[in-house]
């Protein structure tokens, strides 16, 4: 009885902070590419307020999604295709700081980010 308070309590304290959803917020452009960047990886990037911009090369695909982030009903973040055939997006608001799991569905195809490390655990 008491683990299942405690996993509700964690979730409500997770789910309900105050602050976290920050709609119509200014993001920053102060990008900069993370530390567990592949080397020699600009993207991804992550901002002073927590923000992450994703940018894959994708030229052929109709669809890039990153499962990483704020994305709700969508399923994450879509990326845009730009002129260059280059697919870039930002999260809908910041992540908390530190390690995330995450992964690229282009097309229905589910890969690893070509820019991050790979971790497993």
């Amino acid at each position: 009885m008491n683990c299942k308070f405690l996993a509700i309590a964690v979730a409500v304290i997770l789910f309900c902070r105050p602050g976290h959803a920050q709609t119509g917020a200014t993001v920053l452009d102060d990008f900069k590419p993370s530390s567990l960047n592949q080397p020699g990886q600009e993207y991804p990037q992550v901002n002073s307020q927590g923000y992450v911009r994703f940018r894959i090369e994708a030229p052929k695909a109709q669809s890039v999604v990153v499962s990483l982030g704020l994305g709700g009903t969508r399923g994450g973040t879509p990326l845009t295709k730009g002129t260059d055939s280059i697919w870039t997006g930002t999260t809908a608001g910041p992540m908390e700081e530190g390690f995330h799991y995450y992964h690229v569905t282009i097309d229905g195809g589910v890969f690893n980010d070509p820019g991050a490390l790979n971790f497993y655990g």
